[in-house]
This record gives structure tokens, sequence and C-alpha cells, in this order.
């Protein structure tokens, strides 16, 4: 979309490509989706879900944003909400939960 747009639009309007990683995989029945990255972060926080049901959305957390989300077993409307907040890289607070 990046490359159609960018010809088009005035030089002020034109955006840089920068794709976002992603992958998704079926193993043993299960679906797994990354978005963003998964390396070299703060922090990460199981926000959705449970890990040991196997059935859960992790955040991954660099500096004050939002830099990656796995989702293990969850269905599609779940993780939508986490791969436009990765995108954007949404602040951290703003996006996840505060857990006690």
């Amino acid at each position: 979309m990046t490359a159609a747009r960018n010809p088009l639009a005035a030089p002020e309007a034109r955006k840089a490509f920068a794709p976002m990683p992603y992958f998704w995989s079926d193993q043993h029945g299960m679906r797994i989706r990354a978005y963003g990255f998964l390396r070299g972060h703060d922090e990460v926080a199981v926000v959705e879900g449970n890990s040991a049901e196997r059935r859960f959305v992790a955040a991954y957390r660099t500096g004050d944003r939002l830099s990656g989300a796995l989702a293990i077993g969850m269905p599609p409307r779940a993780v939508r909400q986490w791969r436009q907040a990765v995108a954007v890289r949404s602040a951290w607070r703003g996006a996840v939960p505060i857990r006690a």
C-alpha cells in the first residue's frame, strides 16, 4: 500500500515503508502468531489467557513502548488489537493492563 500511495501523495504526506515483522505457524493443532520484535526486550507479560493452558497473548516491552506480541492458541479477534498496538508502537502503560 505504501509503494502505491507514495508516488501519488504530496511530499509531506509520504510515509516511510517500515513493515512490521510477523509470522504464524500451526504446530500440534495450535496456531502461533507473533508480531513485532520479540528479542532484545526489557519485559514480557501475559496479558490475556493463561500460559498454563497454552492459550495466551504475551506482550513485549522495549523502553516505554509495546514492541511485540506473541499469541498461542488464541482466536484471531483476540490478537487483532495487539497487532495494531504493536504496529503503532503504543505506549506500554496504555496498552498493557496493570495487574496487581
